[in-house]
């Protein structure tokens, strides 16, 4: 298989050369060459009309191609326009964005100032109010100790009064019941 695949290869490779017989070679070179029909002669008229068309193609052309140009100066111009403009905008929007992002700084710095102040309002009515609980507290400690000693005094002037207490022996059947209730009352209200 592989021979016939080579032989394409080698067939396609070759340039093909066609061989022409000698007389047809002799017969194109023979030809004889076309001559051009002169040209008829212009009249003066006919050569100034010609002459004022050159010249009016002449001024329509570069008068078009002066509009071109200019036309081609405003699209330029028109595009730098557009660039300028484009580049206005972002800077815009850069500014925009900085300012932006400048006031949320300042508004959380603000929020946080606030908030500290806030806390050492707090922290300091806080304060207060502990000194002030600890004032009422030393002026009723004293209080106490005042009320602690007059105690104390009474107490040593006083003495409890022993109370004998009768071992009486009642059943609930018995006639003595309600005085025994009464007794039991008294010494309940001591």
């Amino acid at each position: 298989m592989s021979e016939l695949f080579e032989d394409d290869v080698v067939k396609k490779t070759e340039p093909i050369i066609e061989e022409k017989p000698l007389e047809t070679i002799e017969e194109e070179e023979v030809k004889p060459k076309k001559v051009k029909k002169p040209r008829k002669p212009l009249s003066e008229e006919r050569k100034a009309q010609l002459r004022e068309n050159l010249k009016k193609g002449r001024l329509t052309s570069l008068e078009k191609r002066q509009a071109k140009k200019k036309g081609k100066e405003l699209v330029k111009i028109k595009e730098e326009e557009v660039k300028q403009e484009t580049i206005i905008k972002k800077k815009i929007q850069n500014e925009e964005e900085k300012e932006r992002q400048l006031e949320e700084r300042l508004e959380k710095r603000i929020r946080a100032k606030m908030e500290k102040e806030q806390e050492e309002k707090r922290t300091k009515n806080e304060i207060e109010r502990l000194r002030k609980q600890v004032e009422e507290l030393r002026a009723n400690k004293r209080e106490v100790r005042e009320v602690k000693e007059v105690k104390e005094e009474v107490k040593q002037v006083t003495k409890p009064i022993d109370i004998p207490k009768k071992q009486v022996s009642f059943s609930k059947f018995s006639p003595y019941q309600d005085q025994m209730m009464m007794n039991f009352g008294r010494f309940r209200n001591m």
